[in-house]
């Protein structure tokens, strides 16, 4: 048994979308649309990325490779849980582009020459870095 999906979503540039138009024709009517355009301006979206969508790992860790951060190892088990460490942003990009410039014969076991494939566990970034300038 799959999922069946009907329809289409409409796609909308927030910058050309009106309140009223949006109430009348999507919220009142309790229809789902994405919406377009309205952080083209953010730094987020503008430094962090490439214009492909790709993360400028260069970038957030010459930025905020000082910050440290919980990682998880969802490859170890300590109690019921993935064990967790801290290390800093940019030891994780080295361990994220390590990976990420490799074959695995295994993708599923997440470990090359004795690394493991590590997750970056809610990044508390506004407390940690406070608000970037925009």
């Amino acid at each position: 048994m799959g999922l069946n999906i009907v329809g289409t979503v409409d796609k909308v540039n927030g910058n050309e979308l009106s309140y009223n138009n949006f109430v009348e024709k999507y919220l009142s009517k309790n229809e789902p649309l994405v919406i377009t355009g309205l952080m083209d301006d953010w730094r987020a979206c503008k430094d962090w990325v490439f214009d492909d969508g790709r993360p400028n790992l260069q970038f957030i860790s010459s930025t905020f490779g000082n910050s440290k951060v919980q990682v998880a190892d969802c490859g170890s088990r300590e109690f019921t849980e993935q064990k967790r460490f801290d290390m800093s942003v940019s030891d994780f990009i080295a361990n994220w582009v390590d990976f990420s410039s490799v074959e695995h014969d295994n993708p599923s076991t997440n470990k090359l020459n004795g690394k493991t494939l590590l997750y970056l566990k809610d990044w508390h970034f506004v407390k940690i870095v406070g608000v970037p300038r925009v």
